[in-house]
C-alpha cells in the first residue's frame, strides 16, 4: 500500500470515500449545531473599585501597613477567594445556583472560584514603583441578576476584608508597641530600684563621697599623729610627776619630834619612798598583761630598784615587814604635805588626760580603718554603679523610642479610624448585564463543524486503510516498478446489473432507516442537552467559556 503522497491522491481519496466523509460530517455537525443552540449564554457583571491614596502624607503620620498596595491586594484576593468565604457565598446564594446541586462541596467551590475574576490596574509613580490605582471584580453566570448580586457581594466582601486586614495590622502594631512600653516600664522601674538600693547600701562609698572621705582620712591621720605626740608628752610628764611624788613626803613631820630621832626619820623616809615606788609598780603591772614591755612599767621598775639600792639590809628587812601604827602615831596624827597633794592632784589629771587620749586614739584608729575601707571600696562601687546606670540609660532610651513609636502608631490608628489613610472606593457598582458576554455561538459552531469534518476525514481514512485495494494505473506502476501495458475494463452482464440494482435498493433502505434512527437520536440529544452539556462542562469551561 503506497498511501496518499500528493494532493491528487488526497482528492482521489475524497472522491472515492465521499460518503464516508459526508455522512459523519453531517451527523456530527448536526449534533454540534443542536448543542451549540442550547449552550447557555453567560452574563458578566463587573464592578470597578478605585484605590484612594492617603489624605495625610507619611511625613506627618507613619504608615503602619508594611506591605505595598499590590501585595496587600494579592493577599486580600487570596483571602476573599478562600474556601471559607466561597462556602459562605454558596450558602447565601445556593438557591440561585441550581447547576451546582449535582456537585460536591469541593467541586462547587472550585466552579465558583472559576467564575470569579479580579484584574488589577497598575501604574508607575514618579519613583518608578508600581502602584495599584484600581481593580475590576467580575462574576459570570447565565442569570444576569444572579451575576450582579454575587458580584456586589464579592465587592463588599473584598472591601470588608481589606478593612479588617488594615485594622488588625494597625491594631496589632499598636498593641505590640503598648506591650513593649509596659515591659520596658517594668524593667526601668526595677533598674531604678536597683540603682537606689545600691546607693542606699553604699551611701558612704559612693564616688561623689570619695573626696570627702579622703579629706576626712587626712584629717584623722593628722589627728592621730598629734595624739601620739601628746601621749608621749603626757607619759613623760607622768613619769616626772611620779618621780617627784616618790621623792616628796606625804606627811609633814610632827613638831614634838626630838632631834635625836632625825636619823630614824631619814631612814623611815627612804623606806616609805621604796614602798611607794613598789606599790606604784605593782599596781601598773597588775593593769598590764604579763611580760609586758610598756615603757612606764620599765621606768617604775628602774625607780623601784634605785630606791631599793639605797636601803640597808636592816631597812630592807624592815620594809618587808607589815607596818604597824605606833602609839605615838595614834596619839599624834600626821599632817598631809601640801606639795605632795598638789603633785598627786596633777598626776591624777595627767592620768585622766592620758585615758582620754588613749580612748580617742582607739576611736581615731577605728575611724581611719573605716574610712580606708570606704576609699578602697569606692572604685568597685563606681564600676557597679556605672553598669547599673548604663543599663538604666539604655532602658530609658529604649522606652523613649518605643513610646515615640507608640505615639506614632496611635496617631496612625486614629488616621485609619477617620478613613483618611487610603481606602477602596466603589467607582462603578456591579452592573446588571444586558447582553451576554459569551459564548460566541457562531464561532463555536464553525469550530465544531471544522472538528466534525476532521473527524469525518479520519473515519474515511480509517475505512480506506481497512479496505486495501489498488485503484489507479499509477499506483500499480509505483508499487511494482513496471509499466502497465494493457488496461482491461470491468465487464458487466445483465445479471450483474440486476444484482447491482438490488444492492442499491438495499443500501437506500438502510440509509433511510439510518436517517430515521439518527433523527430519533438527534431528538434525544436535543431533549437531553442539559445532561450532555453538564457532562461536557469541564471541556466547555476550558474551550468555550474562557
Amino acid at each position: 500500500r503506497i498511501g496518499i503522497k500528493s494532493l491528487q491522491d488526497f482528492m482521489a481519496f475524497l472522491v472515492r470515500r465521499k460518503w464516508w466523509v459526508i455522512a459523519p460530517f453531517v451527523a456530527l455537525s448536526s449534533i454540534v449545531a443542536v448543542l451549540t443552540k442550547q449552550l447557555p449564554r453567560i452574563y458578566v457583571s463587573e464592578a470597578l473599585v478605585m484605590v484612594q491614596p492617603r489624605d495625610v502624607p507619611e511625613n506627618f503620620v507613619m504608615n503602619l501597613i508594611s506591605s505595598s498596595t499590590e501585595q496587600r491586594l494579592k493577599a486580600i484576593q487570596q483571602t476573599a477567594l478562600s474556601r471559607s468565604n466561597l462556602v459562605s457565598i454558596l450558602r447565601e446564594y445556593g438557591d440561585d445556583l441550581p447547576e451546582f446541586r449535582n456537585f460536591n462541596l469541593d467541586e462547587q467551590v472550585e466552579r465558583l472560584r472559576d467564575q470569579i475574576d479580579i484584574k488589577f490596574d497598575l501604574s508607575q509613580d514618579a519613583r518608578g514603583n508600581r502602584e495599584v490605582t484600581s481593580f475590576k471584580l467580575s462574576f459570570q453566570h447565565k442569570d444576569p441578576a444572579v451575576a450582579q448580586r454575587i458580584a456586589s457581594r464579592l465587592t463588599k466582601k473584598f472591601i470588608e476584608q481589606d478593612s479588617d486586614t488594615r485594622e488588625k495590622q494597625v491594631g496589632g502594631t499598636t498593641s505590640f508597641l503598648q506591650t513593649e512600653v509596659e515591659k520596658l516600664d517594668a524593667q526601668l522601674q526595677k533598674s531604678d530600684l536597683d540603682l537606689k538600693s545600691l546607693k542606699v547600701s553604699h551611701q558612704n562609698e559612693l564616688p561623689e563621697q570619695l573626696d570627702m572621705n579622703q579629706r576626712s582620712l587626712e584629717r584623722l591621720s593628722a589627728e592621730q599623729a598629734n595624739n601620739i605626740d601628746a601621749l608621749d608628752r603626757l607619759t613623760t610628764n607622768r613619769f616626772n610627776y611620779q618621780q617627784l611624788l616618790a621623792n616628796t613626803q606625804e606627811f609633814l613631820p610632827p613638831t614634838s619630834r626630838q632631834s635625836t630621832g632625825s636619823k630614824s626619820e631619814e631612814e623611815d623616809s627612804h623606806v616609805e619612798a621604796y614602798l611607794k615606788a613598789k606599790t606604784a609598780y605593782e599596781e601598773l603591772a597588775a593593769s598590764l598583761p604579763p611580760n609586758s614591755k610598756y615603757q612606764d612599767l620599765q621606768i617604775l621598775r628602774a625607780q623601784m630598784d634605785r630606791m631599793k639600792a639605797r636601803l640597808s639590809p636592816e631597812e630592807l628587812e624592815e620594809a618587808q615587814k607589815p607596818r604597824k601604827k605606833s602609839s605615838e602615831g595614834q596619839e599624834n596624827k600626821p599632817i598631809p604635805n601640801p606639795q605632795y597633794m598638789s603633785i598627786q592632784s596633777a598626776l591624777r589629771e595627767l592620768e585622766t588626760e592620758i585615758g582620754i587620749r588613749q580612748t580617742r586614739k582607739k576611736q581615731v584608729e577605728a575611724d581611719i580603718a573605716r574610712l580606708s575601707l570606704r576609699v578602697e571600696n569606692t572604685p568597685s562601687i563606681e564600676l557597679q554603679m556605672a553598669e547599673v546606670k548604663r543599663q538604666n540609660e539604655q532602658l530609658r532610651k529604649q522606652r523613649e523610642d518605643r513610646y515615640s513609636d507608640l505615639t506614632k502608631a496611635e496617631l496612625s490608628q486614629s488616621l485609619e479610624t477617620n478613613s483618611k489613610a487610603g481606602e477602596f472606593r466603589i467607582q462603578d457598582p456591579a452592573n446588571l448585564p444586558i447582553e451576554p458576554s459569551k459564548p460566541n455561538k457562531w464561532v463555536v459552531l464553525l469550530a465544531g463543524c471544522a472538528l466534525s469534518l476532521a473527524l469525518a476525514i479520519g473515519i474515511a481514512l480509517a475505512v480506506d486503510v481497512a479496505r486495501q485495494r489498488v485503484w489507479t494505473q499509477s499506483e500499480i506502476e509505483a508499487f511494482w516498478g513496471v509499466p502497465v501495458m494493457v488496461d482491461i475494463p470491468e465487464i458487466v452482464t445483465d445479471a450483474d446489473q440486476v444484482e447491482l440494482k438490488k444492492k442499491r435498493l438495499t443500501l437506500a433502505g438502510a440509509v433511510l432507516v439510518g436517517m430515521l434512527l439518527y433523527s430519533v437520536f438527534l431528538y434525544g440529544v436535543y431533549m437531553k442537552h442539559n445532561f450532555i452539556l453538564q457532562s461536557l462542562d469541564p471541556v466547555l469551561q476550558r474551550v468555550v467559556y474562557q
